[in-house]
């Protein structure tokens, strides 16, 4: 098994980095910021499009490391 580096000059900790914390950021705040009765769903969905980007990216890229 491959050892993970868990560094910024690994590609997927830039990526989830990049991609992820600000889409869990962006999340809480529209759940602390919103007056919407169903902000919670609006901050699930930008959280999991955040992470089903970072998958997909993922996906796609250990695909192309296996080449």
């Amino acid at each position: 098994m491959k050892e993970f580096e868990l560094s910024f000059r690994n590609p997927e900790v830039k990526m989830y980095a990049a991609v992820v914390l600000p889409a869990v950021t962006i999340g809480l705040l529209m759940i602390l910021l919103s007056n919407s009765d169903l902000n919670f769903m609006y901050a699930a969905a930008v959280q999991a499009i955040g992470l089903l980007s970072f998958y997909m990216w993922r996906l796609f890229y250990r695909r192309k490391e296996k080449l």
